[in-house]
C-alpha cells in the first residue's frame, strides 16, 4: 500500500508541476529566435538583410496578452531589424483592433513594417460563428486606415516593391487562406520583378496555393507552433488543412522557396509545452536550401512537378 501511495502521489505531483509549467511559465517565456535563411542567388547587396517576423499577438484587454505584445514589440525594437513582417492575428477579434494598433504603432524599421490579416482579425473563428461577435466586424478599410496611421502597411492581396541597397525587393501579402480570403493570382499580377521576393500569409496552407513558389521566402503563422509538442514527435495537433509537420520552423518547397512558420507570441489557449512563444529574426544569406526538409504540396499543379524528395519527406526543423 505504501508503494502504491508513493506512486499515486508522485503522479499527482508531476501532473501539478506539468500544469504549472505548461499553463503559467512557458506561455510567458518569450524567446528571440535567430535564424540564418539561405536564399539561392541572393544578390550580395541584400546579404545580411534582417527581417523581424511577428505573428499571432492576439491583442486584447487581457492583461497577459497586453504584457506579451509589449514585450514582443520591445524585443523587436532592440534587434533593430531592416524590415518587420507581421503574419496576422494581430487582434483577438476585430473588436480588439484598437489594442493591436496601439501596440504595433511602436514598431519601427528602416524599410518598413508590413502585415497581413489573420482569421481572428476577420472574426473568422468557431466562437464567432457559434456565439457571434461583441460588435459588427471591422471592415478592411478600417483596418487599412488604422494600421496606416500606426505606420503599418497592410497588404491584403497586394504587393509593394522596395529598393534596398540598389536592389529590388517585392513583398506580397495575401488574405487569410483559412478564411478563403486569399487571391494570390491577383496579388502577383500587380507585383514587379525583383531580386528578392517575399510572400506573407497567415496560414501555412498558403504553401499549397498555385503560384506560391514565386516567392524566395514565405512567412506564416496561425499554428502557434502546435502549442504543445512532444519529443521526437513534434506538434500533436495544429490548425492546418494538411500536415501537422507544417506547424513550426523551416521548410522548403518548389524549386527554391523557403518557408518559415512562427510559433507566435500569444494564444487564447495559453498552454504551451516545448513550444515557447517567439519573436524571430531572420537573416538572409546566399546559399543552398537543400539541407532544409521539404514539405509536400497538395495542388495538382504542385504535384505534377514534385521532385522525388518532395514525395517522401515533409518534416520541419528547429
Amino acid at each position: 500500500m505504501v508503494t502504491v501511495a508513493i506512486i499515486l502521489w508522485t503522479v499527482v505531483a508531476a501532473t501539478a508541476v506539468f500544469w504549472v509549467y505548461a499553463s503559467l511559465i512557458e506561455p510567458r517565456s518569450l524567446r528571440v529566435r535567430h535564424l540564418d535563411i539561405p536564399v539561392p542567388d541572393l544578390p550580395e547587396e541584400l546579404a545580411g538583410l534582417r527581417i523581424a517576423h511577428l505573428s499571432d499577438l492576439h491583442c486584447s484587454a487581457n492583461a497577459t496578452a497586453g504584457q506579451m505584445s509589449r514585450r514582443a514589440v520591445a524585443a523587436t525594437l532592440r534587434e533593430a531589424p531592416d524590415l518587420v513582417m507581421i503574419t496576422g492575428d494581430m487582434a483577438d477579434g476585430s473588436h480588439n483592433m484598437a489594442y493591436a494598433v496601439d501596440r504595433l504603432a511602436r514598431l519601427r524599421a528602416e524599410y518598413g513594417v508590413y502585415a497581413v490579416l489573420g482569421n481572428h482579425d476577420w472574426d473568422c473563428t468557431l466562437g464567432a460563428y457559434l456565439y457571434g461577435t461583441p460588435n459588427p466586424p471591422v471592415a478592411l478599410g478600417q483596418w487599412e486606415e488604422a494600421l496606416s496611421n500606426a505606420g503599418v502597411d497592410l497588404l491584403e492581396n497586394a504587393s509593394r516593391t522596395l529598393t534596398i541597397n540598389g536592389r529590388t525587393v517585392t513583398i506580397v501579402g495575401i488574405g487569410d487562406p483559412s478564411c478563403g480570403r486569399d487571391h494570390l493570382d491577383a496579388a502577383l499580377a500587380n507585383s514587379a520583378p525583383a531580386d528578392l521576393k517575399i510572400l506573407l500569409a497567415h496560414s501555412p496552407d498558403a504553401i499549397d496555393l498555385p503560384g506560391a513558389q514565386w516567392a524566395d521566402l514565405l512567412l506564416a503563422g496561425h499554428t502557434h507552433g502546435g502549442q504543445c509538442r512532444l519529443p521526437g514527435w513534434g506538434s500533436v495537433w495544429a490548425p492546418v488543412w494538411r500536415l501537422r509537420q507544417r506547424s513550426d520552423g523551416l521548410l522548403r518547397f518548389g524549386d527554391n522557396t523557403v518557408a518559415y512558420i512562427s510559433r507566435g507570441v500569444y494564444a487564447g489557449t495559453e498552454a504551451r509545452f516545448l513550444c515557447p512563444p517567439e519573436v524571430t529574426i531572420l537573416v538572409l544569406r546566399p546559399g543552398s536550401i537543400q539541407p532544409i526538409p521539404v514539405t509536400r504540396r497538395f495542388t495538382a499543379q504542385a504535384n505534377r512537378s514534385a521532385t522525388a524528395d518532395e514525395r517522401h519527406t515533409h518534416a520541419a526543423v528547429e
